[in-house]
């Protein structure tokens, strides 16, 4: 009988101890996800930080598990982003697009133009192609889309959620959104009338020259032709 109480006290105290090991692994694990939630939150905060015409996000991932996918993802869509936005931003600062209707330009790649022509046609088609998936990405369906394509557990697709569309995205995309339209008005608008400038010198090959490194128009027809589209990019 004595044995038998033995027994039992002994499998009471081994179903304690198996308890409270499994509580104890529990409180780990709630606190080691906790921490990891807290470490995201934190560095996805210092993105906030940089500057998104001239930074990048391509920073060591400092979470792990699905917390790490999360932080990857954010990273990976806002470096693609700015990636995207500086060479656009670039563009616009190009010595080729800048020195196009030069003296110099008209010269040296005149009377045919056909290096100025194939910069024009291709500077384009990048130019808005690239406009094209910056505005695709500001939108909330394309931003969830790269979390969702990881299967992860809604919890982690809501955080995401909460950390680009209310934050970090928010504020940088909100930022150089207004920026972008304008940007397409403006460079369009260069790369346009500078294809028409080209084309006007083109079709009346042999009624200017240079000289002086000005350029020079032998009919006062062309010559108002000439300045009106120069206006327009002025």
């Amino acid at each position: 009988m004595r044995g038998k109480r033995r027994i039992k006290r002994n499998v009471i105290i081994a179903a304690i101890v198996v308890l409270v090991l499994i509580i104890s692994l529990i409180v780990y694990m709630v606190i080691k996800d906790l921490k990891q939630e807290d470490i995201l939150r934190e560095e996805i905060n210092t993105l906030s930080s940089v500057d998104i015409t001239e930074g990048r996000y391509n920073t060591d991932i400092k979470t792990t598990g699905d917390y790490a996918i999360v932080e990857k993802t954010i990273k990976e869509y806002l470096d693609e982003y700015a990636v995207t936005l500086q060479r656009v931003l670039k563009m616009m600062e190009d010595e080729t697009l800048v020195n196009m209707l030069s003296a110099s330009n008209y010269q040296s790649d005149g009377p045919e133009f056909t290096s100025s022509k194939e910069f024009l046609a291709k500077t384009k088609e990048d130019f808005n192609k690239d406009l094209n998936t910056l505005t695709e990405m500001t939108s909330s369906e394309a931003i969830m889309e790269k979390i969702e394509e990881k299967n992860l557990d809604s919890y982690y697709n809501n955080l995401y959620r909460e950390l680009m569309l209310n934050g970090v995205a928010e504020e940088d995309f909100d930022a150089s959104k207004n920026g972008l339209q304008e940007a397409s008005d403006k460079i369009n608008n260069i790369l346009d009338v500078e294809t028409q400038v080209i084309n006007l010198l083109l079709e009346n090959n042999g009624k200017w020259s240079i000289e002086n490194d000005k350029i020079v128009f032998q009919d006062t027809n062309t010559l108002n032709q000439y300045n009106e589209l120069i206006q327009k990019v002025s």
